[in-house]
């Protein structure tokens, strides 16, 4: 990681949240994120992943959600509506953060998903360099365009 390269930059101290059902891929996602700087919370289930969110309502929000489309309980693109359902009853927007993880390109997939919200979405398998990318991404977004206000 370059300190030249924003892409490549830990942002030190962000805050993940992490929403996946196999725990396998939390654990490692967390570990590594972690070690990258990042500050991560993570959520076995939609209900889980909806309830975090809330409460993190009063510690300030996520700088970048990880959300699985497909978890066990409930679609992702479901859970992700109900995130910003809950953006907009608070008054406020936090856009540019959220990417989807899904096991295939299908079109219809991340189309739903984009109508409902996402901001980003990466296909398994992934690099974590590539995960990182998007993520760092996200966080620079929010920066600049925080920054124009």
């Amino acid at each position: 990681m370059t300190a030249d390269n924003p892409q490549n930059a830990p942002q030190a101290g962000k805050s993940i949240l992490i929403v996946d059902d196999e725990q396998d891929i939390r654990d490692s996602l967390e570990s590594r994120l972690t070690v990258a700087g990042f500050r991560v919370q993570t959520a076995s289930s939609g209900q889980e992943a909806v309830a975090t969110f809330i409460k993190r309502f009063y510690d300030g929000p996520f700088d970048v959600i990880l959300l699985d489309i497909d978890l066990l309980d409930t679609d992702g693109v479901d859970i992700l509506k109900l995130l910003r359902q809950e953006e907009e009853l608070r008054g406020v927007n936090y856009g540019d953060g959220v990417i989807i993880i899904m096991q295939t390109g299908i079109k219809e997939s991340w189309m739903d998903a984009f109508t409902k919200g996402c901001d980003d979405y990466i296909i398994k398998p992934y690099s974590f360099q590539e995960l990182l990318n998007k993520i760092n991404e996200k966080i620079q977004i929010k920066k600049e365009r925080s920054e124009l206000k």
